[in-house]
């Protein structure tokens, strides 16, 4: 239970007890969260009345009924939208982090194998290769924040591996864990650090590169997803509203169970399509 605690915990405090991100868990900011929610209810309300609303009236013409039912059908449909947004977005922008994670990382490999091979010892090399990522990023990368911490540690006397092993499991990265295992492994056995580092550094190269072509090959398959995810909306929405007679057979009983089964295939559909299209390098 405590460890499931931590793992939902926005920030890990680090062997030097500063609170450290914690890449498992994404917390959204106040106005990001309210913009998100908004944006979700309007959307999946609107939705709503595309499907269901119009009902109840009476010689083509709207009642109290009709005004009250498209309220109702505007706001539950808002709520489901937001509850089923919120943890597609939070996916999505943890994916982004991770991403980005993934590339700074390699950059600090890239760093410490050109501290390491003009024969700097660990210390000079975490530290140079600290100056050498400030040149590339700013102090709110993720990046440059872990490596000022690991820094900071050493100076403190905390164990290079230690803080390379929190690092590693805040991240949930498995190439940085991989490297902290196999950095404590070879820095205790007196291991040769540059080509193990080297060696690293070209593997993560490898898997971005990889990664970076599928996304390519997937970038259009995933935009046709997208696109006939709308078509639907789009289609009966102008339909609606071009033909009234087409409308009104959406108000008829028939109209609101055969509406609810399409919804229902509509939604199936796109879980399926995500599965096709979601492939990781």
């Amino acid at each position: 239970m405590k460890k499931k605690k931590l793992a939902e915990q926005p920030t890990i405090n680090s062997p030097l007890h500063n609170p450290m991100l914690n890449y498992s868990v994404y917390v959204m900011s106040r106005a990001e969260g309210i913009l998100v929610r908004l944006a979700a209810f309007v959307v999946g309300g609107l939705t709503g009345l595309v499907f269901y609303g119009g009902l109840f009236k009476i010689d083509g013409f709207s009642t109290w009924a009709t005004h009250i039912s498209n309220m109702l059908f505007f706001a539950a449909a808002g709520l489901l939208a937001m509850k089923l947004v919120l943890p597609i977005y939070k996916k999505r922008r943890l994916e982004k982090r991770s991403s980005q994670l993934k590339t700074q990382f390699r950059d600090m490999l890239k760093s410490l194998v050109a501290s390491f091979s003009s024969g700097s010892n660990v210390r000079s090399a975490f530290e140079a290769a600290l100056g050498d990522l400030k040149m590339q990023y700013s102090d709110k990368d993720f990046i440059v924040r872990e490596m000022q911490e690991i820094v900071d540690g050493i100076d403190q006397n905390i164990s290079v591996e230690i803080m390379l092993r929190n690092f590693g499991d805040r991240s949930g990265n498995e190439d940085i864990l991989s490297f902290a295992d196999v950095f404590e492994i070879c820095y205790r056995k007196g291991g040769d650090m540059r080509f193990i580092i080297h060696r690293t550094y070209s593997v993560i190269s490898e898997k971005i590169a990889v990664s970076d072509e599928i996304e390519t090959k997937l970038t259009s398959n995933k935009m046709q997803h997208n696109v006939m995810s709308v078509m639907p909306i789009a289609v009966v929405a102008l339909l609606r509203l071009t033909n009234e007679s087409f409308a009104a057979n959406f108000a008829t009983p028939t109209g609101v169970i055969v509406n609810t089964i399409a919804i229902g295939v509509f939604i199936g559909a796109y879980k399926f399509g995500l599965k096709i299209v979601d492939i990781k390098g």
